[in-house]
């Protein structure tokens, strides 16, 4: 459905005010009809005697003469009660309405009818329209590839170790006849692809865990999205909620955070240690999907209240009780957890 453009004072125009009330629905109603059917304000013959119901306007003339009881004149009489019945009486009135748009320099001859004055200086052209509409298609197409390549199961990779002989799946050719799937008691079991929800939402801008969240995120951990998870879980569990379980939504939201949002690892464990301080923002920020939709609008809360109160020792982070600062409490974990691992690994 398309929209015409029509000023909110196009009555108080002189054309207008002369071609009356009738004149005034009948333009109106070409200029809808003329935007729908992509004509570029012309407006067939046809088409402009029956836009408007004249036989009704001649009926209730009528009617209301004889409510009155003493008729309504026009001149020569009442056309609906004198000797020219409603329908003659019709034709003449959508003539004479037609002519005065003319006349007014409202509409114009046209060789297929009428056309509308100006009508493509405010109002978009049939090639406008299909234009947009052809890209708006695209657009839903493009969506809806994109959605359907998003509900596809990843296709098997040749170079992963799991894939070598002996777990059931050969690239033997001498195994070609049975399909390259072996059930030999020599090989382990064949199991089953995991099987996406369908139901399950491209889009990740939504919080939280979704439906298809319990198949295996088949990401490998790393280091800097378990640290801003375990950051985020420590300090809402520090704030008194109830600690969160760091799930594969978490990490691939921290993931998108890093790597597609351009946001460093110290960036990411600032933004928490001010948001989990914040009275107002620790009991809305309560998961790393939250954390990542409103991480600009923290950035920008975080440099507002930096300006007006530049001491850092005062300011949201700042823990009274301890006299340390969130934000060098959580580097203070990270690091010690670096160690711990460090060590641990040197011992092995």
């Amino acid at each position: 459905m398309a929209w015409v453009r029509l000023s909110d004072d196009f009555y108080d125009h002189p054309k207008f005010q002369r071609v009356g009330a009738l004149g005034v629905a009948l333009w109106t109603s070409s200029l809808a009809w003329s935007n729908r059917n992509l004509t570029d304000g012309v407006v067939p013959r046809a088409v402009a005697r029956r836009l408007l119901d004249f036989e009704d306007v001649v009926d209730a003339i009528a009617d209301a003469s004889n409510a009155v009881g003493n008729g309504v004149t026009n001149g020569g009489g009442n056309p609906g009660s004198n000797t020219m019945d409603h329908a003659l009486a019709a034709t003449v009135l959508r003539s004479n309405t037609i002519s005065t748009l003319v006349a007014a320099g409202l509409w114009s001859e046209h060789p297929d009818g009428y056309l509308i004055h100006d009508y493509l200086d405010y109002q978009k052209s049939a090639d406008q329209i299909h234009a947009e509409r052809d890209k708006n298609a695209a657009r839903q197409r493009a969506f809806k590839e994109r959605r359907k390549q998003a509900q596809k199961p990843p296709a098997p990779r040749r170079d992963d170790p799991s894939n070598e002989p002996g777990n059931g799946v050969t690239d033997d050719p001498s195994n070609a006849t049975s399909n390259a799937v072996t059930h030999d008691a020599t090989n382990g079991p064949v199991t089953d692809a995991p099987n996406p929800n369908p139901n399950t939402p491209s889009s990740y801008e939504e919080g939280g865990e979704r439906p298809g969240s319990e198949i295996p995120d088949e990401t490998p951990n790393r280091e800097d999205v378990e640290q801003v998870c375990l950051a985020l879980a420590d300090a809402i569990e520090a704030n008194g909620s109830r600690r969160p379980t760091i799930t594969k939504a978490w990490r691939r939201e921290a993931r998108l955070l890093i790597d597609k949002d351009g946001r460093t690892p110290d960036q990411v464990l600032t933004a928490i240690a001010w948001c989990q301080a914040d009275t107002f923002w620790r009991a809305n920020v309560l998961s790393m999907p939250k954390l990542r939709e409103k991480y600009d609008q923290l950035r920008l809360a975080a440099q507002r209240q930096q300006t007006a109160a530049p001491n850092r020792s005062t300011g949201p982070g700042y823990d009274p009780a301890t006299g340390t600062n969130l934000f060098d409490r959580a580097m203070a974990r990270a690091k010690a957890r670096d160690e711990a691992a460090a060590a641990e690994g040197g011992s092995t």
